[in-house]
């Protein structure tokens, strides 16, 4: 394992790696380099190790030996893939395994890189690095995609609340129309109607604060899903009691 030095760091900002590997002297190795890459550090001595630790802290990237005791890189490699929290993960294989067919088979587990040792750190820096900015990529669109799914819930969830108004409305409109003022009866009639109209429109307008108040939340949590949380279950919950005055 060959070092060139860290001057010219790739690396705009601190990363969390977590390295996988049994050998004590590839680790301290390792783990010195990428201190001094300004890298938060954590160790595990196999894959089942490094999948617990992995769950826990949803590092930036794994950088895993192959041939390991309890859990080796391959299967490693499966249960990331596997699990939907971490998934996304970024793994570099490295292995003294040099065939074409064990590159390949790493490569299928779900390996984004493969290198073989002895390797050079200044090529590993260079493959960690391109498969980071990658990671950020990726990142970045997911959060582009959640923001235009968030745009279109709204838009649907404003054209029902429009949907629900005029239907409040039209009721007092058609009644009004129809209403002789010297008509008490007939008064008192629109007087009922445009009650319960009010009482429609202000579940409706109490529905709308609830979904600005949900939007807010959908803003500050990446993770918060609008498909299949609130904003739907508002909808739902008016769609099944908001007609029940007219009826």
């Amino acid at each position: 394992m060959n070092s060139e030095g860290t001057k010219g760091s790739p690396f705009p900002r601190s990363n969390r790696i977590l390295i996988v590997e049994d050998d004590p002297d590839t680790i301290k190795i390792l783990r010195l380099y990428f201190i001094k890459e300004k890298f938060e550090v954590d160790v595990a001595g196999d894959g089942e190790e490094g999948l617990s630790i992995l769950r826990q802290h949803h590092h930036d990237i794994v950088l895993s030996d192959v041939m390991m005791p309890k859990m080796d890189g391959y299967k490693l490699c499966e249960a990331i893939r596997s699990d939907d929290t971490i998934k996304m993960t970024p793994i570099v294989l490295v292995t003294a395994k040099v065939e074409l067919s064990d590159k390949l088979t790493g490569l299928e587990k779900g390996a984004d890189a493969y290198l073989t040792k002895p390797y050079n750190l200044t090529e590993l820096r260079a493959q960690i690095a391109s498969l980071l900015k990658l990671r950020e990529l990726r990142l970045a669109l997911t959060n582009r995609e959640k923001e235009i799914e968030r745009i279109r819930t709204l838009e649907q969830t404003l054209i029902a609340i429009s949907h629900h108004i005029n239907n409040a409305i039209a009721p007092i409109s058609g009644r009004a129309q129809l209403t002789d003022p010297a008509d008490v009866e007939q008064v008192r009639k629109l007087i009922d109607v445009a009650s319960i109209g009010c009482r429609r429109i202000s579940r409706t307008i109490n529905l709308l604060s609830d979904v600005v108040s949900a939007m807010k939340q959908a803003s500050n949590d990446q993770a918060f899903d609008l498909n299949k949380t609130t904003i739907n279950e508002l909808l739902e919950k008016f769609k099944s009691n908001g007609d029940t005055d007219l009826q």
